[in-house]
């Protein structure tokens, strides 16, 4: 496994503290913001998993985490497989999309698959710490 495709957050708790913490998949591939948002989601307590591909996430959406950030644009194909797979499958998960995305008709299909949250880039990070049910103390 290489370091773009990462199981569990290096940043995160250290052993003996809590054992059951909330589980994170962050699929990303901007290494900068990917980067970032593991450490600082790791210092929260989650437990991070990332995945920089839609391949990957699809992949890593097995270990049933309780919430997911989405990147759409991803070297190897759109995020909305993801979020067209989680929904379609049921699976109870919240999902913040994440996109740069301006087009009208794209945003509208993106709502039509209802993620908890769209949020445009630049993020900020009380918005999308709220969306995966944290409440900022930042």
């Amino acid at each position: 496994m290489n370091r773009q495709d990462q199981p569990a957050d290096p940043d995160g708790p250290t052993p003996g503290q809590e054992l059951s913490r909330p589980r994170l998949l962050l699929i990303e591939d901007d290494w900068r913001t990917h980067s970032a948002l593991r450490k600082i989601l790791g210092r929260l307590g989650w437990e991070v998993h990332s995945a920089m591909t839609v391949s990957s996430g699809l992949t890593l959406l097995d270990l049933r985490p309780d919430a997911v950030i989405l990147d759409l644009m991803l070297p190897d194909g759109d995020g909305m497989a993801v979020l067209r797979k989680v929904r379609s499958e049921r699976l109870l998960m919240k999902i913040a999309v994440t996109t740069g995305i301006e087009d009208r008709a794209r945003l509208e299909e993106i709502r039509s698959l209802e993620p908890d949250a769209l949020l445009r880039k630049p993020l900020e990070l009380q918005d999308l710490l709220r969306a995966i049910g944290v409440e900022p103390a930042i």
